[in-house]
């Protein structure tokens, strides 16, 4: 912050999937350290309220939770009523000097219009979807032009239009960090996506947990975890394990771990009821918290993550890379590359079962092959490493 009277707003209107764990990290890291308490204000998202359990209570920071009941039509509509809430609180405070975006990529529009500039904030923000992402997918001329060009658009004038934004984040790739730097403006900086560590601590609930979910020790559990949403591929996932060699396939129990997009339901759901019978499976249709999550991941033997149409970083990876454990990622994207490239595991066409197939097989039988020691990234990706780089200047 550039002045120790102003004091920083923490922004995260989404809820899903890995954020409730960063606004904790950060949370975290504010208490840890007085020379930062009382200049952070948490806006957040209602539902999040739950998630955080009593961090929310803490007198080192404020927290004001908003409710975000309205489904504009498009996440720039989104952003901008998101705004005229959340600018009545910069208002009411009145001493706001920065804001932090948790997700800048769908208020790139937002940022640069005057509606928010008159307000006159220094910006950070995390971008999960950065153009060069989508630079190696070969989608022919329509997809360029939603993707890679559209985005590019987006984050250049972004930056180009509001002089205020000093630093964007971008998860786990140093090289687009460097690519975005020349091509655009240099405000773009790498951040390790946060990998927990892992509470050795037996929870009292862990043999219920495991019972639960039908995991047994001599049985080869594979792992689907988070929001079960079309981006999980569950479709193809199963339809992977049905091919398996005879031998592997009664040996292994499939856990779906995670509630199930309400868009995937009428898809997902009668294709897990139609194949029970010929691979083990079990879903339990809700949220998972922390302390179901320790039991799921360090039971598993495998976390299946191929995923489709994802081309940014995964807090599923960090748990399983906290765990120790292999993944099957997709080979197209920034998560197959993390993977890849640290040998966490295979990565695969995600679009084809034989090939996933083929991968999970390979894993299972031959394990040793894959095994990798986890503690150098542990200690690059640590939660108090990432709040440093976000919260410090």
């Amino acid at each position: 912050m550039d002045n120790n009277n102003k004091m920083s707003v923490v922004l995260e209107t989404w809820f899903t999937g890995h954020r409730s764990e960063y606004i904790a990290h950060l949370m975290r890291f504010i208490n840890s350290r007085p020379d930062l308490h009382g200049k952070y204000i948490f806006i957040l998202n209602e539902r999040l309220r739950s998630l955080l359990g009593e961090l929310i209570s803490s007198s080192n920071y404020s927290v004001e939770f908003i409710e975000i009941n309205k489904h504009p039509r498009n996440y720039i509509s989104k952003s901008f009523w998101e705004w005229n809430i959340v600018s009545q609180i910069i208002s009411r405070r009145g001493n706001i000097g920065e804001i932090i975006f948790m997700d800048i990529d769908s208020n790139l529009i937002l940022v640069s219009s005057p509606k928010f500039k008159k307000f006159n904030l220094t910006v950070k923000g995390i971008l999960f979807q950065p153009y060069v992402h989508f630079e190696e997918i070969k989608g022919g001329f329509s997809f360029y032009i939603k993707k890679v060009f559209k985005n590019f658009l987006l984050q250049k004038f972004a930056v180009l239009l509001n002089s205020n934004i000093r630093k964007i984040f971008i998860l786990n790739d140093k090289n687009t960090v460097n690519i975005m730097n020349k091509k655009i403006k240099p405000v773009f900086y790498n951040l390790p996506d946060p990998i927990e560590n892992v509470n050795n601590g037996a929870s009292d609930n862990f043999k219920n947990i495991i019972d639960k979910y039908g995991i047994k020790n001599n049985n080869k559990n594979l792992l689907v975890f988070g929001s079960i949403d079309y981006r999980k591929n569950l479709i193809n996932i199963i339809d992977a394990l049905r091919l398996l060699p005879s031998e592997i396939k009664k040996k292994v129990h499939l856990v779906i771990a995670g509630k199930i997009g309400t868009e995937m339901r009428d898809e997902y759901i009668p294709h897990i009821e139609k194949y029970k019978d010929e691979i083990s499976i079990s879903y339990n249709d809700t949220f998972v918290n922390a302390e179901e999550r320790e039991p799921l991941f360090k039971s598993c033997d495998l976390v299946l993550m191929p995923y489709r149409n994802f081309y940014s970083a995964s807090s599923v990876l960090g748990h399983a890379i906290s765990y120790n454990k292999n993944v099957i990622a997709p080979n197209k994207g920034l998560l197959g590359k993390i993977v890849k490239e640290n040998k966490i595991g295979i990565v695969v066409d995600p679009l084809n079962p034989a090939a996933i197939k083929e991968a999970i097989n390979q894993v299972l039988s031959n394990p040793s092959k894959y095994a990798y020691d986890s503690k150098m990234l542990m200690e690059e990706y640590s939660a108090a490493n990432f709040s440093k780089l976000i919260l410090l200047n």
